[in-house]
């Protein structure tokens, strides 16, 4: 890695480490039911993680203008299976009244609401954007927007050689950027921004796509 990339990198556990003890208050306060006319986002953390991993990603979104934001946990020796399973009726419960959800997946989060995303009903998922997850040479997964460090020491970005049609519908691969410091990234929250501008129902005709 290079010190722009390691800074990054460091920076990224510290604001990890911080954001913590904040989502522990933010747990202990009544969560009002949301009601926002936006359509409903699911984030999804990391192997190993918590919601609190997503915690500067979900701050962003909120001050963009997102406010129904759902966080979707699993514990870590839960089989992808049970995972998917609970991902699944998540999305269906929170995005019954909406008519589909934007699901944002960190790492293994990511790897989750793909597989979701290839068996959901028509019209059930408007946005899978994933962040650093990984992926097959030949997957489908063309309604995808990918994003990628490129000095990802965990999950390699794929190389341009490797592409194949419909593996994603958008591939971004940002420089200088590790593992966790892509859910910090401004190129990232901002390309993360403008897909759900561009495929919200509540947005659409708004003039903000």
């Amino acid at each position: 890695m290079t010190p722009k990339t390691i800074y990054r990198e460091i920076t990224a556990v510290g604001l990890l480490m911080a954001s913590h003890p904040i989502d522990w208050l933010v747990r202990q306060m009544p969560q009002p039911r949301p009601i926002s006319a936006d359509d409903p986002i699911i984030l999804s953390h990391g192997h190993g993680g918590t919601r609190s991993s997503l915690f500067g990603l979900a701050s962003y979104l909120r001050l963009s203008g997102f406010s129904n934001l759902h966080f979707f946990e699993y514990p870590r020796r839960q089989s992808v299976a049970r995972s998917t399973a609970q991902i699944a009726e998540l999305a269906e419960r929170v995005g019954a009244k909406s008519g589909g959800v934007h699901l944002i997946g960190h790492s293994m989060g990511g790897y989750l609401s793909r597989r979701y995303a290839r068996s959901a009903p028509p019209g059930a998922v408007r946005s899978l954007i994933t962040l650093g997850s990984p992926y097959s040479i030949d997957q489908r997964s063309p309604r995808e927007l990918a994003i990628f460090g490129d000095e990802d020491p965990i999950i390699l970005a794929p190389e341009r050689r490797q592409i194949r049609p419909e593996m994603f519908r958008e591939l971004v691969i940002l420089d200088g950027t590790g593992h966790l410091a892509l859910v910090y990234h401004p190129e990232a929250l901002k390309r993360v921004e403008l897909e759900l501008n561009s495929n919200s129902r509540s947005r659409q005709g708004a003039g903000l796509h």
